[in-house]
């Protein structure tokens, strides 16, 4: 298998478990004193979206380290639209967190004194492991799309055949002029008989 392909493959594969895996852990920590609640990525849209772009990512990396040269072809638009999605939801989940935060806890108290204890470092906001997981996954999607767009995907050489270049073919190379076909053997004429000076018999 070729090294690009590999390499296409693995951060592929490896891209989607971190987007998976990532979406099942905590993507943000609020706490407010001792007390800390956790917000996982499967709570939320977000992370249901992970989850299945990582699973596209998976999916096409698996089929290019399986030795399937059809596969690359498969895995470019694959990882790049699985890393996009990934890095995207994972990015903006990450600048927006703190309003879904106060959208949260409005419906219990005042949006303004949610804020306030915000702002004064009463309740506290953190972005979580899960999140950078997701967002490192969704970047190696990418690179791979990238990756895999160096190669062509052409299928190797018959298996049996030995054979490279002009050799395949089964022509010479050139400069090289053919050689001619072996004569068949043709038998000697009979030489002229010897004269032994006799007679013939009377």
């Amino acid at each position: 298998m070729r090294g690009r392909a590999i390499l296409a493959g693995a951060l592929a594969l490896a891209g989607g478990v971190l987007a998976v895996v990532g979406s099942f852990l905590p993507w943000a920590e609020i706490s407010a004193g001792p007390f800390t609640e956790q917000a996982k990525g499967i709570d939320g849209w977000e992370g249901k979206a992970a989850i299945i772009a990582g699973a596209v990512m998976v999916a096409g990396g698996i089929r290019v380290l399986a030795g399937s040269h059809h596969a690359m072809a498969r895995l470019r638009p694959g990882a790049a639209i699985g890393g996009l999605v990934a890095a995207g939801v994972g990015v903006y989940t990450a600048v927006t967190i703190r309003d879904q935060l106060v959208d949260a806890a409005a419906t219990e108290l005042p949006r303004v004194e949610v804020e306030r204890a915000l702002d004064n470092g009463l309740l506290q906001l953190t972005i979580a492991i899960g999140l950078y997981l997701v967002i490192a996954g969704g970047i190696q999607g990418i690179v791979a799309a990238l990756v895999a767009l160096g190669d062509r995907g052409e299928p190797l050489a018959p298996s049996g055949a030995g054979l490279r270049g002009w050799s395949s073919t089964g022509t010479e190379p050139p400069g090289v002029p053919p050689i001619p076909p072996a004569m068949p053997d043709v038998p000697a004429p009979p030489g002229p008989v010897p004269d032994d000076g006799g007679e013939p018999p009377g």
